[in-house]
């Protein structure tokens, strides 16, 4: 995944995993359900926290926080 070095939050705008406007590197990550095509709305997510709240389900092979 392309990661960015600060986030462009506008006012209101938070990680959602941290709740805060931290100027800390960023992923994209998209949003369920908004796929249009190869695109889709996304969410502002710090690398950090997501990295810290990442866990992997070996019985049903998937990834999540």
């Amino acid at each position: 995944m392309r990661t960015f070095a600060k986030p462009n939050f506008t006012e209101g705008q938070v990680c959602p995993l941290c709740k805060t406007a931290s100027d800390w590197e960023i992923i994209l990550v998209p949003i369920l359900w908004t796929e249009d095509g190869n695109l889709a709305e996304a969410t502002q997510v710090h690398t950090a926290c997501l990295q810290d709240r990442l866990s992997y389900n070996k019985e049903h092979d998937i990834i999540h926080t």
